[in-house]
């Protein structure tokens, strides 16, 4: 996998605006002497210092060879290297400065014999931005020689701005004299091995990425944690922050590399496309989110270092929690932190897994997740945590870990590795290592809200000793309420037949205490011979052993069974008080449920209505839920809701009846389809051929237009009862869905054929038994229905 920096580099001509500055100093200066001990400089290489001094060639040279003998590694032909560099004294608003520049670029050019490719790089403030952008165009040094010769490219270093509308403006400057393909943004930790290692460890294996999204990764962590401070760099760190200086750029950016989608090839294109892609899917703020998931502090002492407010309110440390709207990352809780004058150094991104359906020899209470480490400090390596059998006789576990080393420490140079790698790729024009617009205008949308929530006061300033990481901060909060640890999230279920049961165990899995009562007791006696639930006995008792608030989840039949419970003699509309929920799971026709909501909301408890689909095996391993209610109801439960519910199978509908009527036609097009497949394959068990039907549909199930949940369960029928399905009955039952639905179309004036013919072909079946019949009774029987 080869990316287009590895082509050969045409000659050069590199200007370094601000040669004089720390920057150059301390990394551009290095990092071309790493370049050319590297022989990675093209045979045609020229360096011009741009800087208002007023030094001579000799003085210029003079201060590069000092700095590579404070700063560099290696041994070279200092000479040879120093004779690459040139020196241009001036003013950034001084046009005649830009005259002289490119007049010294042509005489370079003159003297190889062609129009030479010329890189400009801005190592000087922001606000000097402006007068270079329109002095080199006046100077025509912006645009390029034409054909494949003589490019123009411009490398700006971060901050891309100080906030959304200052980026919007820098971008428009730019635009206005460089385009897209010209403009090389900074953000060094692109280009740091481990960052660039994530892609190639993804996209080069099969090992995780076919699973690498919220199906199998439980959480997201990255940390910027350093034990150095601010020390000599007050004047610049104040006005900037620790979320300015790494946040809104690097995290998010190491961020991106871990989340973004599998690329269809390596072109820059692509790969900026899909950073930009799924940055623009981070989560929006709102001021009370703000409030609850971040939190910012400053080191004791910070305010006593030069150049700092001596009353700044600048945080030296953050942390927040977030999450990714993409379909492919929804409900992964991310958390991103950083900070200066902490315990230890630590960078790195932690990838934590989910557990298994089913933990072999696992200890309750004790058996850690499975990690993906990607490190930077205090070693650059990937690490992968597991469990494995411990040696001997015993059957036991004992966590392992798998690293892989990078490089070894000694051999690095902090920036110079980075920054020669940004170099040479701007050379060679891969702008893979460097922000796109569309990226940098995801990262301020996403950072603007939480600054300007600070800034108003929103999230008090913490302070924390120098050489401490703030053990209060954000992350350690939420450990402390996180799933695992939490024992506050009580339920009480109603209704322990298939699915309730069944939800009952999943519920018991995201931590919940599960209070339950069935109307036969046997059911109930099971589940707590499994630990899964605190036994009831009468609604009565149910109610008695609920905390206040309580939260009561019907799974009874729709209709009688349901309204005994809420409005019968002893029923929970009697026993629940002002403030408590009731939520009602199973298929109730949305008019009960609006009739039922307002009869319940006049006593002050809640009332919400949830579509659950997936069957038994839904419910035990994560259902789809269609929640209708009003917001203020769903915003307490919504823990609850997307505990229970699969990645993405969560949706609010606002209104009462609003997630059963969603049901009811969920329901009704399930008719439809099962009617289509039990159809067609009586089509096919009469074919001229000789076909095993659970192979047809095993087939069906792999990758084709058809594929299903229906189709998966059609298989395992045939498996278990024969492709002549000779102990299913032909005669279908049904309940009202189908029948509410061909209703309410009606109601509408609206046309549903294919529903309506299902809802009839069930009904003649009692009459009229068929193979078809047998197929969607089969159907039916998988995912629960009653029986055979």
């Amino acid at each position: 996998m080869k990316s287009n920096s590895s082509r050969a580099i045409s000659p050069v001509v590199l200007t370094v605006m601000g040669a004089t500055g720390d920057l150059a100093t301390r990394k551009i200066i290095p990092s071309l002497w790493h370049l050319f001990l590297q022989g990675r400089l093209p045979e045609g290489f020229a360096v011009i210092g741009f800087a208002r001094s007023a030094l001579s060639l000799e003085e210029f040279r003079g201060r590069v060879r000092q700095i590579l003998k404070e700063r560099r590694s290696g041994e070279g032909d200092i000479d040879r290297f120093l004779s690459i560099f040139s020196y241009q004294s001036g003013m950034f608003d001084e046009a005649s400065a830009f005259d002289a520049l490119a007049s010294r670029i042509r005489g370079i050019e003159t003297s190889w014999g062609l129009c030479a490719d010329k890189l400009f790089y801005l190592a000087v403030p922001p606000s000097r931005y402006g007068a270079i952008f329109q002095n080199l165009a006046r100077a025509k040094l912006n645009l390029p020689c034409g054909g494949e010769r003589g490019w123009s490219r411009i490398l700006v270093e971060k901050p891309f701005g100080h906030d959304l509308e200052s980026s919007r403006k820098l971008q428009e400057l730019l635009s206005e004299y460089f385009r897209e393909e010209q403009i090389y943004r900074i953000d060094h930790y692109l280009a740091k091995e481990i960052v660039e290692g994530i892609i190639y460890f993804r996209f080069s294996n099969n090992l995780f990425e076919r699973s690498w999204s919220n199906a199998m990764i439980e959480r997201i962590e990255i940390r910027l944690l350093e034990t150095i401070g601010v020390e000599e760099r007050g004047g610049f760190y104040d006005p900037v922050g620790a979320f300015r200086d790494v946040g809104q750029n690097h995290l998010l950016e190491m961020l991106a590399a871990i989340t973004m989608e599998y690329p269809p090839d390596m072109a820059p294109s692509t790969i900026r496309r899909n950073r930009a892609s799924v940055l623009q899917s981070l989560k929006g703020w709102t001021d009370e989110q703000v409030r609850k998931d971040t939190y910012r502090a400053q080191y004791r002492g910070y305010r006593e270092i030069k150049d700092v407010n001596p009353g700044s309110d600048t945080e030296t440390y953050f942390a927040l929690s977030t999450e990714l709207t993409h379909p492919l990352w929804k409900g992964v809780p991310i958390y991103l932190e950083a900070g200066k004058r902490c315990t230890e150094p630590r960078k790195e991104i932690v990838v934590t897994l989910k557990h298994p359906p089913a933990c072999l020899l696992c200890e309750p209470g004790q058996h850690t997740r499975n990690q993906v480490i990607f490190q930077m400090e205090p070693s650059d390596r990937i690490v992968i945590r597991f469990w494995s059998k411990k040696p001997g006789y015993e059957r036991a576990l004992e966590e392992r870990s798998f690293s892989f080393f990078l490089y070894e420490k000694e051999d690095r140079s902090q920036y110079v590795e980075e920054y020669a790698k940004l170099l040479h790729a701007a050379m060679a024009g891969d702008q893979t290592l460097f922000a796109s617009g569309d990226e940098v205008e995801a990262l301020w949308k996403f950072a603007d809200p939480v600054l300007k929530g600070w800034e108003s006061g929103i999230v008090p300033l913490d302070s924390y000793e120098a050489g401490t990481t703030p053990t209060e901060s954000l992350l350690s909060r939420d450990e402390q309420i996180s799933p695992e640890s939490s024992g506050h999230k009580e339920i009480g279920l109603v209704g322990l037949g298939k699915m309730g049961a069944n939800l009952a165990r999943r519920m018991a899995e995201k931590k919940w205490s599960v209070v339950g009562y069935n109307i036969s007791p046997e059911p109930t006696r099971v589940l707590a011979g499994e630990k899964i639930i605190e036994t009831a006995f009468s609604l009565v008792e149910l109610a008695q052993k609920l905390s206040s608030p309580k939260v009561v989840w019907l799974m009874v039949p729709a209709g009688k069974a349901v309204e005994e419970s809420l409005f019968g003699k002893r029923g929970l509309a009697g026993l629940l008080s002002p403030g408590d929920t009731v939520i009602d799971g199973g298929n109730s026709f949305y008019k009960d449920s609006i009739r039922r909501a307002e009869a319940l909301e006049k006593r002050g408890i809640f009332f919400v209505d949830v579509g659950v689909s997936g069957g038994p095996v839904g419910a035990l391993n994560g259902p789809s839920l269609m929640i209708g209610c009003k917001r203020q109801a769903f915003e307490m439960l919504e823990t609850l809701f997307r505990d229970l519910a699969s990645e993405g199978g969560c949706r609010f509908f606002g209104g009462y009846g609003a997630g059963h009527f969603v049901k009811m036609i969920h329901n009704g097009i399930e008719y439809g389809m099962m009617q289509a497949i039990a159809e067609g394959f009586t089509i096919l068990k009469e074919a001229p051929y000789r076909l095993n039907l659970a192979d047809v549909a095993d087939v069906y199930n792999h990758g084709s237009v058809i594929e299903s949940r229906l189709m998966g369960w059609l298989k395992e029928a045939f498996e278990l009862f024969g492709d002549d399905l000779a102990s299913v009955s032909g005669s279908v039952g049904h309940t009202g869905e189908g029948k509410w639905t061909v209703d309410v179309a009606r109601e509408k004036g609206i046309e549903a054929r294919v529903i309506e013919l299902a809802h009839e072909f069930r009904l003649e079946s009692e009459k009229n038994p068929s193979y078809a019949g047998k197929i969607l009774t089969a159907l039916r029987n998988r995912f629960g229905r009653p029986a055979l």
